[in-house]
């Protein structure tokens, strides 16, 4: 004779069905038709449970998406736009000193101006030479009248030979007034 399991042990036998396969049976009866629209929340899913594949393209717009949530990384090339240029910041510290630049070229030293005049008397017409010290160079040189305004003219000024300046002046007219020619030579060592 056959016996039927009593009401408690039918029960008992479910509840140990259902203890050993766990929710993953009912995950296996339940489908997406059977539950209802907006009716599963974000606590009702795993977190990382949703995949891109579980998303339907085109599916998401701007309201789905929270705020801040993006980074540049999350766009494609050429999406986002650079915006203004931000207010310069504060100069930073001095930075440290550079090395030595090399050795410029030798300059210019030890200027001078050599002045020599003619002797202060009426003479007709005068010649006088400003000349360099040993071991400087003429850079160049002038000249300059004194006396006897107006009856005076500088006839010549210029280098003659490598360290003397020359200048000659004469009288325009005949003048009992004295007056002087002298010679600048600007002088200098050059390296």
């Amino acid at each position: 004779m056959i016996r039927i399991p009593s009401p408690a042990t039918c029960i008992a036998t479910v509840a140990l069905l259902f203890a050993v396969t766990g929710t993953a049976t009912a995950a296996g009866l339940i489908t997406g038709a059977q539950i209802k629209d907006n009716t599963v929340g974000s606590s009702d899913l795993r977190n990382n449970g949703v995949a891109t594949q579980d998303v339907r393209n085109n599916s998401l717009t701007s309201l789905d998406v929270a705020d801040g949530s993006l980074k540049a990384v999350d766009f494609a090339a050429g999406q986002l736009t650079t915006g203004p240029a931000g207010p310069a910041g504060p100069a930073g510290p001095a930075g440290p000193a550079g090395p030595a630049g090399p050795q410029g070229i030798p300059g210019v030293s030890g200027l001078e101006i050599v002045t020599v005049s003619s002797t202060n008397n009426s003479a007709g017409g005068k010649a006088i030479e400003a000349t360099c010290p040993a071991g400087k160079k003429l850079l160049g040189g002038g000249a300059q009248l004194t006396g006897a305004p107006g009856s005076l003219a500088l006839d010549e000024s210029f280098p003659n030979g490598a360290g003397t300046w020359r200048a000659t002046a004469y009288e325009l007219a005949p003048t009992v007034s004295n007056w002087t020619v002298s010679a600048y030579a600007i002088c200098a060592t050059v390296a």
